[in-house]
């Protein structure tokens, strides 16, 4: 016995595969949208590392620059000296202002 293989027309075969493309765009975008949050939360997970492990590498200089300031006394007195304006009781402090350039006032 011989089977006969029935062919589809290509309207068939075509509204098939576009059937099948539709289902699985709507199964992976739209179905509550979870391949999308999934792939966003993904994305957000890696971005929020980046910035951990940079937020890490500050902190530990921060320490040593803390830990610096805390053991080196010229240390400490340049920082407080740079950052704050403070002086010994004897000392005068001259601060120089930039002239004003020509090409500035033009």
């Amino acid at each position: 016995m011989k089977s006969k293989s029935k062919k589809l027309s290509p309207f068939l075969r075509f509204s098939f595969w576009a059937i099948m493309a539709l289902l699985l765009i709507w199964i992976l975008f739209l179905a509550n949208s979870s391949f999308l949050k999934t792939w966003k939360l993904k994305n957000r997970v890696e971005q929020l590392e980046k910035e951990t492990t940079i937020l890490k590498a500050q902190n530990d200089s921060l320490a040593q620059e803390n830990e610096r300031l805390k053991t080196d006394p010229e240390a400490a007195e340049k920082a407080a000296r740079e950052n704050f304006g403070l002086t010994k009781p004897d000392e005068t402090v001259f601060r120089f202002v930039p002239a004003k350039d020509d090409a500035t006032t033009k």
